[in-house]
């Protein structure tokens, strides 16, 4: 068997969210053994749509993967009982609930009497401040991290990243620090450590530029009155296309390739900022040329001179893309069921690689050997 970077890791994860899922599946991938403690009525991803023709959830199949079940009433002083056993014996815990819940419970870290414990909280507004009993979502995170104060049109109400973004960087962010705090219990004598990880924390750091424009530049900044080719893709032929042309030559070739001889060839359109500043020379006859391309045969051209380009891809495109065809990126997962396809790893590791072992457990199923 292929050793994995977590190998002996063991995580209890009696989270709710997505953003917990998502760390201790992440966790689950590079080997460490995830028991998910779900409630009586099952993870509540599992209520989530869509549903395959099964019913099943098909979030739920995702980001439940790779873990074992046990169900557990937390309410109740039994499953408490039963929790702590396994917690006894495990090395990470993941939670998403607030402090009032685990304190009306006795399930505050420093109530399982151990120095070596790590455990993790991904919630919306963190473990302390004015918000930490507030509950929140996606949709509320983005409007607090300032997201979607600039994401979208100006005339059209703000909007906040697509799918659960918010949730799968918050898990990131929860896993990486989960990381970071077994390195530190391996180098300083078995020290455990508590992880607070805040959604609108997460995504307000990775907005940094912007914020920083406002606090040191005095700029407010706006979502965009309209889409170009110098702030989105453009409609073509078979769809849109991105085109970036950030460099001189950039600008150059593109424009050889679509046939504006005239601005290839003017010295004044090398200058970034001055195509920023009198875009409206241009951009309408850009704009046009690309329209006779279809998205292959214009990123073909483009590539071939190394001039950084994208077509927009649609959902259905992906399965089939060349490139991560030829990357490996599909995982296949055939366990006697109906055969399963995942996306795969989010970064490849030659000695300890990341594996799809097993798909969601049923609720309650267990390890082999009771644990």
């Amino acid at each position: 068997m292929t050793p994995r970077a977590l190998d002996g890791v063991r995580v209890i994860d009696f989270s709710t969210t997505v953003a917990g899922a998502w760390c201790s599946r992440l966790l689950a991938d590079f080997g460490a053994e995830v028991v998910l403690a779900e409630p009586p009525a099952g993870h509540p991803l599992r209520q989530l749509a869509p549903f395959d023709h099964a019913g099943a959830s098909i979030p739920a199949a995702y980001f439940l993967a790779n873990k074992r079940s046990v169900t557990l009433d937390l309410d109740s002083e039994a499953g408490r009982g039963v929790f702590r056993g396994l917690a006894a014996r495990c090395d990470v815990l993941v939670s998403s609930a607030a402090p009032s819940w685990l304190a009306t419970r006795g399930l505050e870290y420093g109530s399982f009497g151990r120095a070596d414990l790590v455990m993790a909280h991904a919630t919306e507004h963190g473990m302390a401040g004015a918000l930490a009993e507030t509950p929140g979502n996606d949709l509320t995170t983005a409007a607090r991290s300032g997201w979607a104060a600039l994401n979208g049109l100006l005339s059209r109400e703000p909007l906040k990243p697509s799918g659960w973004q918010s949730s799968m960087c918050t898990g990131v962010a929860a896993w990486a620090a989960v990381l970071a705090a077994l390195w530190r219990r391996g180098e300083h004598a078995g020290e455990g450590q508590e992880v607070d990880v805040a959604a609108v924390d997460v995504m307000a750091s990775t907005f940094a530029p912007a914020v920083l424009r406002t606090l040191y530049g005095g700029e407010t900044l706006r979502r965009r009155a309209e889409v170009d080719m110098l702030s989105g893709p453009v409609p073509v032929r078979d769809g849109h296309f991105a085109l970036t042309i950030s460099r001189a030559h950039f600008w150059r070739d593109a424009m050889h390739i679509l046939g504006l001889e005239d601005l290839a060839a003017d010295p004044r359109w090398e200058a970034g900022h001055y195509r920023a500043s009198h875009k409206d020379e241009y951009v309408g006859r850009v704009e046009e040329a690309m329209r006779g391309w279809t998205r292959h045969d214009l990123f073909q051209e483009l590539a071939a001179r190394r001039v950084i380009a994208g077509p927009v891809l649609e959902m259905a495109e992906l399965a089939a893309n060349e490139h991560l065809q030829a990357r490996g990126f599909w995982a296949q997962l055939d366990d006697g069921e109906a055969p399963a396809t995942f996306p795969g790893a989010p970064f490849k590791m030659t000695r300890t690689p990341w594996e799809l072992s097993g798909r969601a457990p049923a609720p309650g199923r267990a390890a082999e050997d009771g644990r």
